[in-house]
C-alpha cells in the first residue's frame, strides 16, 4: 500500500514535532503494509513564502533521512505538499510543490466554504499540465450538501482522496460518508493523514479492510492501482461511473 497524504516529516507543521514520533509513525504505517509515502507537510500560499517552505521541508527530510531508524525501514518516499487553495496558484511555480517527480499536487480546501474562484483555478492547474488531488473530500460541507460538484471537478480531470479514519469511522455527514465517495468512485485514494500516534494515528490497514468487507475486493484493488499509478507519475484516467441523484431526501 502507499500513503500519499501524511505529516510524518519532523517539526514543520502540525504533524510529528520530533524525530522519535516521525520514526513511530513510519514504523506504524510499515507494519500496517504501507511500502511507500509521500511527505505532504502543510504549505498555506496566502501565509508562507515558498522558498522559505521549500528550505524547511528540506531540512526536516534531511534529518529524518540521516537516523538509522528510518533507513532500516527502507521505505520508498517521496516529498510534496498539501497545499491549502489559493487562487495565487494559478501564478506559481507548481513543481516545486507537486509530488517528487510527478504531475499530481495535493490540494486542501477550507472545511466549511466553498472557496471562492474554486473552479477556475483548478483547470487553471489542469491546463498547466497537473493533476489536481483534492484532499480528505469527505469534509467539506459543500460537497456533502451536493455531491454532484465533485462529480463535476472529478469529471474536470481532478482526482479525490478520502482519510482512513473517516472510512473507519462510517460518520455520515449530512448524507454522505467516505465509503460512499469510494462506491460512487468519486473518491480514489485513501491516505492516513497521519499527524501523531495520538492525534489522527494511521489506520489506512482498517480502512482497506472495511472497503473490502463492504464494497468487495475490486474496490480494494482499484484504489491500490490508483496509489500505484500517481506515485509512479502514471496517467491517470478513471471514468466516473456514477453521478449522485437525489432521491426521497437522501443521497444515492
Amino acid at each position: 500500500m502507499i500513503d500519499m497524504h501524511c505529516h510524518i516529516l519532523p517539526g514543520i507543521d502540525d504533524g510529528a514535532q520530533n524525530l522519535e514520533e516521525s520514526v513511530a509513525l513510519l514504523r506504524e504505517e510499515k507494519r500496517q503494509g504501507i511500502q511507500k509515502i509521500v511527505f505532504t507537510p502543510h504549505f498555506n500560499p496566502e501565509r508562507q513564502i515558498l522558498d522559505h517552505f521549500l528550505t524547511a521541508r528540506e531540512n526536516s527530510w534531511h534529518h529524518l533521512q540521516a537516523t538509522d531508524e528510518f533507513r532500516q525501514l527502507e521505505l520508498e518516499t517521496k516529498l510534496g505538499a498539501e497545499v491549502y487553495f489559493s487562487m495565487r496558484l494559478t501564478e506559481m511555480d507548481l513543481s516545486k510543490l507537486a509530488f517528487e517527480n510527478t504531475n499530481y499536487i495535493l490540494i486542501e480546501f477550507p472545511v466549511n466554504n466553498r472557496p471562492y474562484g474554486m473552479t477556475r483555478t483548478l483547470q487553471s492547474i489542469i491546463e498547466k499540465g497537473y493533476t489536481p488531488i483534492l484532499a480528505h473530500v469527505e469534509r467539506y460541507d459543500f460537497f456533502t450538501e451536493n455531491p454532484v460538484k465533485l462529480y463535476d471537478l472529478v469529471s474536470m480531470g481532478c482526482v479525490a482522496q478520502v482519510n482512513a479514519a473517516a472510512v473507519v469511522s462510517g460518520v455520515s455527514v449530512k448524507g454522505v460518508s467516505a465509503l460512499q465517495y469510494i462506491n460512487w468512485e468519486l473518491a480514489h485514494l485513501i491516505c492516513s493523514d497521519a499527524h501523531s500516534m495520538v492525534r489522527r494515528a494511521p489506520n489506512t490497514q482498517a480502512a482497506y479492510e472495511l472497503v473490502e468487507k463492504k464494497l468487495g475486493h475490486q474496490y480494494t484493488k482499484w484504489l491500490i492501482k490508483n496509489s500505484y499509478d500517481i506515485f509512479q507519475n502514471n496517467y491517470f484516467d478513471e471514468p466516473v461511473s456514477h453521478q449522485p441523484k437525489k432521491f426521497l431526501g437522501k443521497w444515492r
